[in-house]
């Protein structure tokens, strides 16, 4: 949902609410008059009652319907995520790739601590960036704090790390996941020490040693 969709159903919805009104007022203010205004409407439909005058009528409820369709479609259907930002700052226009900048402030929301899974959506606005996250914590997680540090993650890294203005505050939608997995360690095997060539550890007892006898020993006089 954008700025204009909203404009437009605010005043479409101001716009009924006039006609609703008005129509209420008239029906107690002034019955008569509007008792012959609707007189006249029925007199019109009565005179047009052929299939000329139904096809207008059907026409015209029809695009109204479209209409009405086409602005609930628009509302409801997902946003495009830009490609760029551009940000005006000092007679000048930043050019930043939306794409790293998701990514960058995902990959710093998935190191706080109860964050299973994070979304981040950028957009420029007024001179800024504005963002919005879709977090998925743990169900043990202080959602308070962590709103918190979800939101100065995104000023560190707008504001402090690429020096641009951060638009607004960022809204924070917050869902509850499972556990956060703990971090593997490597199964990468020590390299022995007959690899490397490096000496046993100090501590480790010396092996026992194999004397094989020569033939040389054996044949030699005693």
């Amino acid at each position: 949902m954008n700025e204009t969709n909203r404009l437009f159903l605010v005043l479409l919805a101001a716009a009924w609410i006039v006609a609703a009104v008005t129509i209420i007022f008239l029906a107690w203010a002034a019955p008569d008059r509007t008792i012959m205004r609707l007189g006249d409407l029925v007199e019109f439909l009565d005179d047009n009652n052929t299939t000329a005058g139904q096809l207008i009528v059907s026409l015209a409820a029809a695009a109204t319907a479209i209409l009405a369709l086409l602005v609930i479609i628009a509302e409801f259907a997902p946003e495009d995520e830009p490609r760029e930002l551009r940000v005006e700052q000092a007679g000048a226009t930043t050019i930043i790739p939306a794409e790293a900048l998701r990514l960058r402030l995902e990959e710093a929301l998935l190191a706080l601590p109860d964050v299973t899974g994070a979304r981040s959506h950028v957009r420029s606005r007024d001179k800024g960036i504005a963002a919005s996250l879709d977090l998925t914590v743990t169900p043990t997680a202080n959602v308070g704090e962590l709103t918190q540090q979800a939101v100065r993650v995104v000023a560190d890294t707008v504001h402090t790390d690429l020096g641009l203005a951060v638009a607004g505050m960022p809204k924070v939608k917050i869902a509850f996941g499972g556990s956060k997995a703990p971090q593997q360690p490597s199964t990468d095997p020590a390299p022995s020490p007959e690899a490397t060539g490096s000496p046993a550890h100090a501590d480790a007892s010396p092996g026992p040693l194999i004397y094989d006898e020569s033939p040389s020993d054996q044949n030699s006089p005693s």
